[in-house]
């Protein structure tokens, strides 16, 4: 046995090791995405849930907007349509909840530095779309 021999079995060796570990990481992702697409199948359903026990809840039973139970339940996709006065009030009291003017949180939005989850949630849900005037007159 020569050097030659003994460097090529040591290169042997060390692309075997490297297939092993390949085949072990290809085997621990597939483990992975299998587990990742149970738990967001889970969570999907767990929210359709929620939505449609929120709708069933939170929906007229007299007057104009009244929704049919029924037709909540089987429809995916609700779309609820509010006033410019009930988005206002909306505004204002998600707002006082969070303790914030709307200059301030409009204030953390420029700087990117929002003082909470909520509040980044809020800006996410209305930056852009609030008019201050209006806002001010309806207070």
């Amino acid at each position: 046995m020569n050097v030659d021999d003994i460097v090529a079995q040591k290169i042997a060796a060390a692309r075997a090791r490297a297939e092993a570990a390949k085949r072990r990481r290809a085997v621990f992702a597939a483990a992975r995405q299998r587990g990742l697409a149970a738990r967001h199948a889970q969570k999907l359903a767990r929210l359709r849930t929620q939505e449609s026990n929120a709708a069933v809840t939170e929906t007229d039973t007299v007057g104009p907007n009244r929704v049919d139970i029924d037709t909540v339940a089987n429809v995916d996709d609700v779309v609820v349509e509010v006033t410019e006065a009930e988005f206002y009030a909306a505004v204002r009291t998600s707002l006082a909840r969070l303790g914030l003017t709307y200059a301030e949180l409009e204030d953390q939005a420029r700087r990117r530095d929002f003082t909470s989850a909520q509040a980044q949630v809020l800006w996410v849900s209305i930056g852009g779309t609030v008019n201050p005037e209006l806002l001010k007159e309806d207070q």
